[in-house]
């Protein structure tokens, strides 16, 4: 086993994928593992992107490795029905409207990793793992410094000052495919703007996330509330209004400030 250990999270985003491009071209320091926490839960795109580069990575001598929750169900039933998504609320009879706590992100994907790096280190000795996080120069506030004291994060972008259209320009630069944002097809997190374009494009993915709006709905009614994944607090289907629905393409006045986004860390 290793005493120390350089990885990658890559959650086959646009800046992750990058730093991942990077390492495989030599344009950056080997990793020992480029480490994908897989939620299960991501767009169809980001999917069949990864399984086309994957092999490529591995033939330049990244070693990408999957790392799965041990319950990655939107709804824990062995936890009375709780609800992992930061879901948006409303009371059923007070109206009050608030938001649930946010656990997706730390038993989907932070503990994964960490269970495996648990499993290929001897001694987490503080600093014992650099983890290279896919945070642009743009996004500089999201770089956070870890709670365990043996891994260090590191943000090559931010230290090259590469924002994600400078990403976008060097994957182009070198015929490198760029991948959709990296997120879960149901995120509360979306923008507006996002939902408008998951419901326009359709398929799985906007079933899959109408399908996971309506399975969170009465987890909190023992609790007096009701769950959903827009801010709208509108049954997806619903609350997500395009000019495609009324059988016209008209531009639209959109009054809603969009969610705040990027807070998976990938």
């Amino acid at each position: 086993m290793a005493e120390r250990l350089t990885i990658l999270s890559l959650g086959w985003g646009v800046q992750s994928w990058t730093l991942a491009a990077m390492v495989a071209l030599e344009e950056l320091p080997p990793v020992d593992y480029a480490i994908h926490a897989d939620t299960t839960h991501e767009h169809k795109g980001t999917y069949e992107h990864a399984a086309k580069w994957t092999p490529w990575l591995g033939e330049h001598g990244v070693t990408v490795v999957t790392v799965l929750a041990n319950r990655p169900d939107v709804v824990r039933e062995d936890w009375g029905a709780s609800t992992l998504i930061p879901a948006f609320s409303t009371g059923i009879t007070t109206g009050d409207r608030g938001q649930i706590r946010r656990q997706c992100t730390h038993d989907w994907k932070i503990m994964p990793i960490r269970r495996f790096i648990r499993s290929v280190i001897d001694r987490p000795t503080p600093g014992a793992v650099h983890s290279l996080q896919g945070i642009s120069y743009d996004e500089w506030r999201r770089m956070r410094t870890s709670d365990v004291k043996y891994i260090e994060n590191k943000y090559p972008l931010v230290d090259m000052r590469m924002t994600r259209s400078d990403c976008v320009a060097w994957l182009q630069s070198h015929q490198l495919d760029v991948p959709p944002k990296s997120a879960c097809v149901f995120c509360p997190f979306k923008n507006i703007d996002s939902w408008k374009e998951l419901k326009r494009q359709g398929g799985e993915d906007w079933q899959y996330a109408v399908a996971a709006d309506t399975a969170i709905r009465n987890k909190r009614v023992g609790h007096g509330h009701l769950l959903y994944v827009h801010p709208a607090r509108k049954p997806l289907a619903e609350a997500v209004n395009i000019p495609e629905d009324h059988g016209a393409y008209q531009s639209e006045l959109d009054l809603e400030a969009p969610c705040d986004s990027g807070h998976c860390f990938v």
